[in-house]
């Protein structure tokens, strides 16, 4: 009786130790920009593809607060092709993946259609009236 408890242990430390392949992998962000280089409320930029896992997305939320979320999409992040863009370029409302089809609130990346059902990795940020930090 007491093997059987041994291998019972080793079979649930093996499966809990198994790489969930549906997260976002932590990377270490802390870079600032200047503010200036953002519109204003409602706009919002790519920043290239050295910050976060794919790069970042910074909103302009409003007057003194902006948002940063990591391009991957939350839906089978550890695919390559699954990187979030805006809807349109000049004007972005929300947040696509092209190839899962899923989409974004860019208010709070909260998915509104699509497969995925959690929310894009949201990066702290802060503004001191300058510079925008974003960081985790």
């Amino acid at each position: 009786m007491n093997k059987f408890y041994h291998i019972l242990i080793l079979i649930f430390v093996t499966c809990s130790c198994t790489k969930d392949e549906n997260t976002i992998p932590e990377v270490y962000v802390n870079f600032r920009i200047q503010a200036s280089e953002i519109d204003g409320v409602g706009s919002a930029i790519y920043t290239n593809d050295n910050y976060g896992v794919r790069g970042i997305i910074i909103y302009h939320k409003n007057t003194n607060e902006y948002v940063a979320y990591d391009r991957t999409c939350s839906y089978r992040p550890s695919n390559s092709c699954e990187i979030v863009e805006f809807n349109d370029e000049l004007n972005p409302v929300y947040l696509v993946d092209s190839c899962c089809t899923s989409r974004f609130l860019l208010d709070d990346g909260t998915p509104f259609s699509g497969p995925a059902l959690l929310p894009l990795k949201q990066y702290f940020t802060s503004f001191d009236g300058n510079y925008i930090n974003v960081s985790n």
